[in-house]
């Protein structure tokens, strides 16, 4: 009689270890494909500015079309709301690079304000901050305060055009720098306040 039991039970410890392997292959696989998707997802993150923008400024004349979100002359006093929104399925923390110019109001208890820009005088709210937390599909306002603070002389020509809004973006433990392209250029400079602006160019419409 022949014992077969030894060659049996090698096969069952050999089919155990050939599970186990590909068992630990497939794990690795999986593990690998959702920190390739993890990191997609975070990296994929954005912030969008929408079209709701309180920017004050110069008022055009009708006969010019409206090029740029906000004009302002040398001697204002630059604040520019802007809607921003994540359009991503994470909550993203939106870090400004410079909080005093880019400032950001904390999300509303009510998802239905998230599409206004509201402001009393004017001016950017005092609790806005330079960092905000904010969730999945929800939107928030971004103050712009004189970008151009400590560039432009009061007998200064020169324009400065700011179109984007540089920031800090972190999402699922990722965190990369990034901005937020503006829907129009801000325009600051010219050597003239906002309203001999304005009139000079309703003088050339009405030439």
């Amino acid at each position: 009689m022949v014992d077969v039991s030894g060659d049996v039970g090698s096969e069952r410890r050999r089919g155990r270890r050939g599970a186990w392997a590909v068992g630990a292959a497939v794990v690795v696989v999986a593990l690998v494909a959702g920190i390739g998707v993890w990191q997609y997802a975070a990296r994929d993150a954005r912030i969008v500015a929408e079209g709701v923008t309180l920017s004050g400024g110069m008022v055009f004349p009708d006969c010019l079309p409206r090029m740029a979100l906000a004009v302002y002359g040398t001697s204002d006093d630059v604040a520019v709301g802007q809607t921003v929104r994540n359009p991503s399925r994470w909550p993203v923390t939106v870090t400004s690079s410079d909080p005093e110019v880019f400032r950001f109001e904390a999300p509303s208890d009510d998802p239905g304000d998230d599409i206004a820009v509201y402001s009393a005088d004017g001016a950017a709210p005092a609790d806005a901050s330079g960092q905000v937390v904010l969730p999945p599909g929800r939107a928030v306002t971004m103050w712009i305060v004189d970008p151009q603070r400590g560039k432009i002389q009061d007998s200064s020509t020169v324009w400065y055009e700011f179109d984007e809004v540089p920031v800090t973006l972190r999402t699922l433990g990722v965190e990369r720098e990034s901005s937020i392209r503006l829907p129009g250029a801000l325009y600051v400079g010219g050597g003239k306040d906002g309203e001999q602006l304005g009139a000079a160019l309703q003088e050339a419409c009405d030439a």
